[in-house]
């Protein structure tokens, strides 16, 4: 019955996820809370929140182990809601608490002092104190058929606690189902330390790489503010404004990528306003289509925009969407050949849908997966400056509009990307 709420309350911990210090709840645990019209609070140590999903307001930012306690034990509640306590099995420096509809479930205690009841818990005790002996006796007699098997599984969760995902068991007596848990599990956990391992890397590399894109245009603007304030150097008026052209044109591109990194920023923490406005997409995404060809940089290229409408409204935000498509826009161009041709096709049936496609290169199946990740550079990005932010901050906020973009990509074929709203 994992639906009864203590049950509900104890599995629960496997929809908290880590990544980055941060908490969260995957979007499964967040619809199972949707569902039952349940809230949580996920605590520290010192029982200050960390995190929280629909919690009502008169709920507290901080509570005390005896709090915790007498949450989980009596029938406190929450402007209606009775309380469970728990603890993610992967992450015991946390706790969380789960408040249900009062209307769904409560929690009821009683006391009693009579001599009736001290016999009832003699007996009790009693009948506690043979069943004991009896499963000592039957432990002896059954050990190496039920607590041995015991032993190695406890054995194996420990493993695991320390990382150790290696072991194999055979899945073979009444504890089958268990140890081949037990195998499934290990595997599943060596697999998650290897793409941590790998995100840890990847984040590593863009830090370095960032690191290095903002370190040049630094060196080239410290290079001219020399020459320009040496007084023993004698330069025409045509060099200064040549030289004060280039440190103009490299403070705009850390200004922008620094902006970029803020924005990202923003949107991973879901604390990014929009502004939506009933708008156009049809000539929303003409104008951002001569806007790129009218710069000299892409004045040669060819972009093709094609729409059976020339009306087709949705509410979103000008800024922020313009800012996604022509994130998508310059990364079709700018990793592709000169000849590769851009396709943009608008059309609405059920759903709006926007695809950019680039005959170009193409990319590899193994880096689709990667795409949108925050900390990836492709493989042919080394020309390219700049944050390796664009394609994250794309999906955020199409994502953030309620919208959905998907990758489609065969090697010297070309890449679709795919926006449906």
């Amino acid at each position: 019955m994992t639906d009864y709420p203590p049950n509900f309350t104890l599995s629960f911990g496997l929809h908290i996820g880590f990544q980055n210090d941060e908490v969260s709840v995957n979007k499964k645990g967040q619809q199972l809370l949707k569902d039952r019209n349940a809230w949580i609070q996920i605590l520290d140590t010192n029982g200050n929140e960390v995190y929280e999903l629909y919690k009502p307001e008169d709920a507290p930012m901080h509570y005390s182990p005896a709090q915790i306690v007498h949450s989980h034990m009596y029938p406190d509640t929450i402007d209606g809601y009775t309380l469970f306590v728990a603890s993610p099995s992967n992450n015991k420096n946390l706790s969380y608490i789960i408040g249900f509809p009062s209307t769904e479930i409560s929690k009821h205690t009683f006391e009693h002092e009579s001599n009736l009841f001290a016999l009832v818990i003699k007996f009790t005790l009693l009948v506690l104190l043979v069943s004991i002996i009896v499963f000592i006796i039957t432990g002896n007699i059954f050990g190496n058929k039920l607590t041995n098997p015991v032993v190695r599984i406890v054995e194996g969760v420990e493993l695991l606690s320390q990382k150790k995902y290696g072991i194999q068991y055979d899945e073979k007596g009444i504890y089958s189902k268990v140890f081949g848990s037990l195998n499934m599990l290990g595997e599943n956990l060596k697999l998650s330390e290897r793409e941590r391992q790998k995100n840890e890397r990847m984040r590593e590399e863009w830090i370095a790489n960032i690191s290095h894109d903002l370190k040049t245009p630094l060196s080239t603007i410290k290079g001219y503010s020399e020459v320009l304030s040496d007084s023993g150097y004698h330069i025409s008026k045509e060099e200064i404004i040549l030289y004060s052209d280039i440190i103009s044109k490299k403070v705009i591109y850390m200004e922008e990528m620094i902006e970029e990194l803020r924005l990202n920023e923003k949107l991973k923490h879901n604390v990014m306003t929009l502004h939506k406005t009933k708008n156009n997409l049809t000539k929303f995404l003409r104008s951002i289509v001569v806007d790129i060809l009218n710069d000299p940089n892409y004045s040669g290229r060819t972009i093709n925009f094609n729409t059976p409408e020339e009306v087709i409204e949705y509410y979103f935000d000008q800024k922020l969407m313009k800012r996604a498509i022509e994130n998508l826009l310059f990364n079709a161009l700018i990793h592709n050949d000169q000849e590769a041709d851009v396709i943009v096709n608008l059309y609405k049936q059920e759903k709006i849908t926007i695809e950019i496609t680039d005959l170009g290169r193409g990319i590899r199946e193994e880096d689709v997966e990667k795409l949108f990740n925050r900390y990836y550079r492709g493989t042919n990005t080394k020309d390219h400056k700049g944050s390796g932010l664009g394609l994250s901050i794309a999906k955020e906020v199409i994502e953030a509009h309620q919208g959905e973009i998907t990758v489609d990509s065969q090697l010297n074929i070309g890449t679709t990307i795919r926006i449906t709203l």
